[in-house]
């Protein structure tokens, strides 16, 4: 069983995602995103833009580039300061690792650009967890937005 999946962690939150209108649940998506960021305290300048901007500033290949390339680089140290695949790991360790919340703030802003804005929501909701992110924030959220 995946323990990131959104259905086992918070199945009203899901249920709301997947009940929601495209707009509302991209909206949710990107606000989701930069919880995470702010969360996760990643002040990385273009993870930040592309989650602020939303699809009204699509980001450029360059962007997309650096934000693959950044959650790479904060897997990998990830892995190494908790010894292991971080995908084996339960969210409540990764969230103690400083590098591993920081990959999935960027996972978060990557989940947020997928074609699908339900997908988009429901995964970077996912990411926002395992970053830190308090189930009653983004439920708050949910209710704000969805």
């Amino acid at each position: 069983m995946d323990l990131h999946q959104v259905e086992v962690v918070a199945p009203g939150l899901a249920a709301r995602i997947a009940g929601a209108e495209r707009g509302q649940a991209r909206r949710f998506a990107f606000r989701v995103a930069r919880l995470a960021c702010s969360v996760a305290d990643l002040h990385d300048a273009t993870a930040l833009e592309v989650a602020r901007g939303g699809l009204e500033h699509y980001p450029e290949i360059e962007e997309l580039m650096h934000l693959w390339e950044l959650e790479r680089e904060l897997e990998a140290a990830c892995a190494a300061s908790i010894g292991g695949d971080p995908r084996t790991v339960e969210i409540g360790e990764l969230r103690l690792h400083s590098d591993c919340a920081k990959a999935r703030a960027v996972a978060a802003v990557i989940a947020a650009l997928r074609p699908d804005a339900l997908v988009a929501a429901r995964d970077a909701t996912r990411e926002a967890f395992a970053a830190g992110c308090d189930q009653h924030v983004l439920e708050d959220l949910a209710g704000e937005l969805l």
